[in-house]
């Protein structure tokens, strides 16, 4: 492999995992968001959750509009990091095949 060649790869193995980084701290921000969004009434600790606050993702009925507004962007965080993280490993496994 040559130096031209793995410099490009490193470029790209910083790059993606910069983007899932984004991704993951996006996500985490939208969940919070999401929660904080509920409907009035809607315990986060309660039987309808499943006492597990992040279940209210999983609850669009328990949302306002703007917390179905956070869901939406958390799964596409959730995407995106997902799609960076699999860029990501078969950058690596390129490495390893050409190595």
């Amino acid at each position: 492999m040559g130096p031209a060649l793995g410099f490009a790869i490193l470029i790209g193995l910083a790059s993606v995992y910069t983007v899932a980084t984004v991704a993951w701290l996006a996500a985490g921000y939208c969940l919070l968001k999401t929660m904080a969004n509920r409907r009035p009434g809607v315990r986060l600790w309660s039987a309808r959750v499943g006492f597990f606050p992040p279940n209210i993702v999983f609850r669009p009925d328990l949302l306002t509009d703007r917390g179905r507004f956070f869901r939406r962007r958390f799964a596409q965080a959730g995407l995106v990091f997902s799609a960076a993280l699999a860029a990501g490993l078969a950058l690596h496994g390129l490495v390893r095949l050409l190595a």
